[in-house]
């Protein structure tokens, strides 16, 4: 299946493609890599278009209208329309349409802050986290007035998800230096590594949050007050889910990088985090060395990390339900 590759964008001249190409044409250039690379995996997910718009949230707002809706959540999503978003940043997003997805690119990614080396990683993560939400188990949403799911439901959907943020960092990061190494016969730049230490840093500084900690045990006092469990899930959920996609992206560098990002890791060996963390991040570690889309086994754990984050997830008699000190 051919891959369409549109720069729509006016991209500066300074800019050099892999083939000597300039401005928009060099990031044709580096964007046919990609979609080269895409092709090899059309039986797991199906590229339609890679786009770098002109402007990348009017071209967002034509192509999916109704992100707001709700995300798919079947794998049957990867191959028929849909008004969900995959993992939308402010940089990427991949939007389902008729015969694939279609990959945008914001045109900020060719500017004076981002260089090849680091849109070459961002290019090919945005395509694995494709690749994962295809192979990974996430339940089927149940249909409308039916009971919304349960615990366990909850617990895979997100284990799958920040072990697909794992691998997909670190999968992006083999591609890179495959392609640095053995095509490009270059050494990863300067411009890169620090923008990596930089997006190191930050997860740290996420994951080992005192503020969230302590915001954290207030929601826990006010539900045990309170009684009122819905409005505690709506507060607490997102954030202890933050913490863990910190924790996820931290845990990818500090195995991909361990030289680099020796530093951190001492840190956060220090950081007063749950135990269970660490068999979290050895389970997470297993399954990418392992290439296993067998979640099953995270979902304990990932129970007690939250739990250790003071969100104990139950099942209720009006679905999800989370319980309070002593219950």
């Amino acid at each position: 299946m051919r891959i369409s590759v549109d720069v729509e964008a006016n991209l500066p001249d300074t800019l050099r493609g892999p083939e000597g190409g300039t401005g928009s044409q060099a990031a044709r250039e580096e964007l046919g890599v990609i979609a080269g690379a895409a092709r090899g995996l059309s039986d797991v997910v199906r590229i339609e278009r890679i786009v770098v718009p002109a402007d990348f949230d009017a071209a967002l707002a034509e192509l999916a209208p109704n992100r707001h809706a709700g995300r798919a959540s079947s794998p049957a999503a990867t191959r028929k329309p849909s008004s969900a978003l995959s993992a939308p940043s402010a940089m990427t997003a991949a939007v389902p349409a008729e015969r694939g997805w279609v990959l945008l690119f914001h045109p900020g990614i060719y500017g004076p802050e981002h260089d090849a080396h680091m849109r070459y990683a961002l290019y090919w993560r945005e395509l694995t986290r494709l690749v994962n939400r295809g192979r990974l188990p996430v339940p089927l949403r149940d249909a409308p007035g039916s009971a919304p799911q349960g615990r366990h439901a909850v617990l895979l959907t997100a284990v799958s998800r920040l072990f697909g943020e794992y691998d997909a960092a670190r999968k992006a990061w083999d591609f890179r230096e495959a392609l640095l190494r053995k095509v490009l016969r270059q050494e990863l730049s300067e411009r890169a590594r620090t923008a990596l230490l930089h997006a190191f840093a930050a997860d740290l500084g996420h994951a080992t949050s005192a503020d969230a900690r302590t915001w954290l045990r207030m929601l826990a006092d006010d539900h045990a007050r309170s009684g009122d469990t819905p409005t505690y899930l709506r507060a607490v959920r997102p954030l202890v889910m933050r913490l863990s996609l910190a924790l996820s992206h931290a845990w990818a560098t500090l195995d991909h990088f361990p030289d680099m990002a020796a530093p951190g890791a001492e840190l956060l060996h220090r950081a007063d985090l749950p135990a269970a963390a660490r068999d979290l991040h050895a389970f997470f570690r297993n399954r990418h060395v392992a290439g296993s889309p067998d979640m099953a086994p995270g979902v304990e754990l990932l129970s007690a990390l939250w739990q250790g984050f003071g969100l104990r997830l139950a099942d209720g008699p009006d679905g999800l339900t989370a319980l309070k000190p002593g219950d």
